[in-house]
């Protein structure tokens, strides 16, 4: 159905191969018409360099990094929300004691959409490997809570990994679980996707299924089903900023019900609809409840995204754009860490594949 379309596409991707922006990648997509879904899946290359490589496929896992923000963090407080548990206006000094004083009245809702005033990111890691490995999610707590705030709550917007961190951690001490059993709980299972994303801290899964994203600096281990984000590892692969994993289809479905679900057209029994188009609906600044929009002429969405669409980007070289009034989704997954620290390759190459996309459907 997609043939001209993979054609295209297979122009774009061969030169990103050559060029070497990443070794494998995969791009999917879907568009909602009536009640059906038309969707298709591309793949190309391989998951590492070597004689040790697969072709990427089907089976094929990838690092999600930052996608755990929005697809995990901020729809498990959604899910609190949903059952009264939390509150949007409740401050860091209900859930943390021994607060920096100007942080102490940040509320959830501005960890959600990183205006809280906390630094984008810190290498607490470096630390954190001096320490036994169960009292290292304590001491990540308390340095972040010490944290000087770089601008006050409220005002300006920058993207912070801290801020998840800490919402992650809130998940925890509200629900009495761990974060990554909560979600597969209440998120996941509802939604059968539980083979397709995941954190891989307790699976022992073939690690010739996932796209490499490089070595660890400390263990001198490839990064090959491991979490590429020094402090989500160094806390044992679970966080509320980085962790999960999943295959292209697994991604692409979950979007899918995203898409529905703010449709109408499908209920997930621990996010309403109403709830979640009612946040949703309500942009701050350049986020809507911890989901990215488009912006202008240089998104990485490309041009043709509406208004109303959501995304988010993962450092590893992962992405996901939902226009939730055309009812179109793209998942595009790589391993573009696994190929050095050039970021404008893909910051090229994006936008090009979005727009490609949405110019046939």
């Amino acid at each position: 159905m997609y043939r001209e379309l993979q054609k295209k596409l297979d122009i774009y991707l061969a030169k990103g191969l050559k060029n070497k922006v990443f070794s494998g990648c995969s791009i999917g997509f879907f568009k909602v018409v009536d009640k059906r879904i038309d969707k298709d899946i591309f793949y190309y290359g391989e998951n590492q360099f070597g004689s040790d490589a697969v072709p990427v496929d089907e089976r094929t896992i990838f690092d999600l990094a930052s996608l755990t923000k929005p697809l995990v963090t901020s729809l498990c407080i959604l899910a609190l929300v949903e059952e009264g548990k939390i509150s949007l206006e409740g401050s860091l000094k209900l859930f943390f004691n021994q607060v920096n004083e100007k942080a102490k009245n940040i509320t959830i809702f501005q960890l959600l959409n990183h205006t809280s005033g906390f630094p984008a990111h810190c290498p607490y890691y470096l630390d954190l490997l001096l320490l036994e490995k169960g009292s290292r999610f304590s001491q990540l707590e308390a340095l972040i809570l010490k944290e000087k705030i770089i601008s006050p709550p409220g005002t300006m917007s920058v993207y912070s990994d801290l801020g998840y961190i800490l919402l992650g951690r809130i998940i925890e001490k509200v629900t009495g679980d761990s974060l990554d059993s909560y979600w597969s709980r209440k998120i996941i299972a509802p939604l059968q996707l539980a083979e397709g994303l995941f954190f891989t801290n307790n699976r022992n899964a073939d690690t010739r299924v996932y796209a490499t994203t490089g070595n660890c600096v400390w263990s001198k281990k490839k990064l090959s089903g491991i979490v590429h984000d020094d402090n989500c590892r160094a806390v044992g692969g679970v966080a509320g900023h980085a962790g999960l994993f999943g295959t292209t289809t697994g991604l692409l479905s979950f979007c899918e019900n995203v898409v529905l679900l703010y449709k109408g057209l499908y209920q997930h029994p621990s996010i309403s609809n109403h709830t979640f188009k009612h946040h949703i609906d309500n942009k701050v600044m350049n986020r809507r409840f911890g989901f990215d929009i488009p912006t202008g002429d240089n998104s990485s969405s490309g041009r043709y995204y509406s208004d109303c669409a959501i995304g988010h980007l993962g450092f590893t070289g992962t992405s996901f754009w939902l226009d939730l009034i055309k009812g179109i989704g793209i998942v595009f997954l790589t391993n573009r860490v696994y190929c050095g620290k050039d970021v404008e390759s893909i910051k090229k190459l994006r936008p090009l594949v979005h727009d490609t996309i949405m110019e046939i459907l």
